[in-house]
């Protein structure tokens, strides 16, 4: 499966890499492999100082804890249920080391996973990578949205992007906003929920925008959004800092909700807030906003690319 490179270089790069190696079933959060008449799905995660996370604002359990979930969410994301961790650490102690797994720890007592595996090293900033395992009958994967579908989330984003902006800026208060960001829990229960409807289904991981883009290009169509409910915390802070909701909203990462769509005739167990509909199948994926009669036009150079 070849992915669109709507996206830009990561898509290219994924693309390289399928065209070069035996690959199959690239493209959704997680692989699926059949195992004896279940399924079970599995992927990986890499986090790297500095990039995905800094000591000036995280403990060391911290960081293992917050690393796990996000590995974790991509689980959810398939309306699976967690089953198993490998982990991999790269730092300079092994005191480190230690802190860092018990927040991991903490999120595998969490969703009563096992830790089955994985690697110690040495490097002079902190590495970590997770592979987690998760097991369903009928994972959902990104590309089944059809024309007609309801597009979901099954909360709330922008929370944890604007907690992010408070904390590098050092502004106090707004806890909730900067737990958003510093400690995120994988929606598991949710997941499992929505699978029993969703279509389709992805993690905001990197952003209601960015994600909106994964779905129509894993799904070939258009997407309309027509509503986007913003949280009130959410609104009460960018008053405060002059910033617009919107923003964080749309281009804030890392909420690890998730975006989903359903059947019209489902539409009664969906969960979460309602954002739009599934346009036609195209062979050029496209997303269009329209909130309170006016069109939003997405900034390409705002949607989070990993190059």
């Amino acid at each position: 499966m070849i992915l669109p490179n709507i996206l830009g270089k990561e898509f290219q790069c994924i693309n390289k890499i399928i065209s070069k190696l035996p690959s199959s079933g690239v493209g959704d959060d997680c692989a699926i492999i059949d195992h004896s008449g279940n399924k079970m799905v599995i992927s990986t995660d890499s986090f790297v100082e500095d990039v995905h996370f800094s000591l000036k604002y995280f403990s060391l359990q911290g960081i293992g804890e917050r690393c796990a979930e996000a590995a974790i969410s991509d689980i959810a994301a398939m309306g699976a249920r967690p089953a198993n961790m490998l982990v991999s650490i790269s730092c300079d102690s092994v005191k480190k080391i230690e802190e860092i797994s018990m927040g991991i720890k903490k999120s595998l007592s969490r969703h009563k996973m096992k830790l089955i595996g994985g690697d110690i090293t040495t490097s002079k900033k902190i590495f970590i990578n997770i592979t987690v395992t998760g097991n369903s009958i009928k994972p959902v994967r990104r590309s089944g949205a059809k024309k007609g579908d309801l597009i979901y989330l099954s909360s709330y984003t922008g929370l944890s992007g604007a907690g992010l902006y408070l904390i590098k800026n050092s502004i106090s208060g707004n806890t909730s906003l900067k737990n958003a960001h510093l400690k995120p829990i994988a929606k598991i229960n949710e997941g499992l929920e929505i699978s029993k409807v969703a279509s389709s289904m992805i993690d905001t991981s990197d952003g209601l925008a960015s994600e909106l883009y994964h779905l129509a290009c894993s799904s070939m169509c258009s997407m309309k959004v027509n509503e986007l409910p913003i949280h009130k915390d959410l609104k009460k802070v960018c008053r405060q800092i002059k910033k617009d909701p919107m923003e964080f909203a749309l281009y804030g990462g890392e909420d690890y909700q998730l975006l989903y769509t359903v059947a019209p005739k489902y539409s009664k167990k969906a969960i979460g807030l309602k954002i739009g509909v599934v346009g036609e199948k195209t062979k050029k994926p496209s997303i269009s906003i329209k909130l309170k009669n006016k069109n939003v036009k997405l900034d390409p150079k705002r949607v989070f690319l990993h190059f």
